[in-house]
């Protein structure tokens, strides 16, 4: 079975934090065992926000990419699936792009990315992060930028933007919104997390949602299981969600993460977990991949 993951940080593990690639969680001996055929590398913009150096974080973060093991596509996706373990890349935190498109057309270049998104944890020239509240939208170059990014074919994920900005995403951009690596708000309640409202804009825009394995964001008190990982992925089916969720894993940008998926290799074990649930096999598959690669083929073809 085809299996895509739509958030890891493991570029930012090795060029700026300096692990050595076999030290990471993602490793392409894992993605192999677990069946990861595609997964996203995502350009972290670091933990400073603005106040570091999140464009040059950047650059040094695609130098980095050969380091990885696997065959990273920076040209059009296959017709098919990838079946051996292939990786896409990704903007986490618009911060990197500094206010200009033109740096967008640097990354486009030389990354072909597939998402940004448009916050990490800070303010920054693009718009505002849920973790500072719900108000203020997206800024003017905010609004520039999606148009670029829609002329790209390059996906808009709110997972770490605000709801005044998620919802100008909703409005403004062309391409359907995804949230990479998020989950349910009603079931966790934090600021990361989608409420039923957004998650119902993103199915009728035909997005997608990443469930996110980071057990702070499965379970209040932070000791979250296999259980609630299928929990997160249920309350999403009950809403109608089925066609367009998928796994965001965030490894190696989180530090706690259900018994059972601490790795790539684990992904079986929460489709078994499933396939007790009663979930098909057809379901099953839209789930574990199919949902994410058939919004990236969409969005390729939109571009301009």
């Amino acid at each position: 079975m085809f299996i895509a993951d739509a958030h890891c940080d493991t570029l930012y593990a090795i060029a700026i934090d300096g692990k050595r690639p076999e030290e990471c969680v993602v490793t392409p001996s894992r993605m192999a065992a677990g069946g990861v055929g595609l997964q996203t590398f995502a350009l972290f913009a670091g933990r400073k926000g603005t106040q570091g150096t999140p464009y040059a974080d950047g650059v040094a973060m695609l130098g980095a990419v050969p380091k990885l093991g696997v065959k990273v596509l920076t040209g059009d996706l296959p017709q098919n699936p990838p079946q051996s373990p292939t990786g896409i890349i990704s903007c986490e935190g618009g911060e990197m792009l500094e206010g200009s498109i033109a740096r967008l057309d640097e990354f486009q270049s030389k990354a072909r990315l597939r998402m940004i998104a448009l916050t990490w944890n800070f303010e920054n020239e693009i718009g505002h992060p849920a973790k500072e509240g719900p108000k203020g939208g997206l800024k003017p170059f905010g609004f520039e930028l999606l148009q670029a990014m829609d002329a790209y074919g390059i996906l808009a994920d709110t997972s770490h933007l605000n709801e005044a900005g998620f919802w100008d995403v909703c409005e403004k951009a062309e391409l359907p919104p995804i949230a990479s690596h998020s989950d349910c708000r009603w079931l966790c309640d934090v600021p990361r997390n989608l409420r039923k409202e957004q998650v119902k804009a993103l199915i009728d825009r035909g997005g997608f949602i990443g469930v996110n394995f980071y057990s702070h964001f499965l379970k209040q008190d932070g000791r979250a299981t296999m259980d609630d990982v299928v929990r997160h992925l249920d309350a999403l089916c009950e809403l109608g969600a089925e066609h367009i969720i998928g796994f965001g894993s965030d490894f190696d940008g989180i530090e706690v993460w259900p018994e059972g998926l601490a790795h790539p290799g684990e992904f079986g074990n929460l489709l078994d977990a499933l396939r007790r649930r009663g979930y098909g096999e057809q379901l099953l598959a839209d789930m574990a991949g199919m949902n994410l690669w058939r919004l990236l083929k969409r969005a390729e073809r939109a571009a301009s």
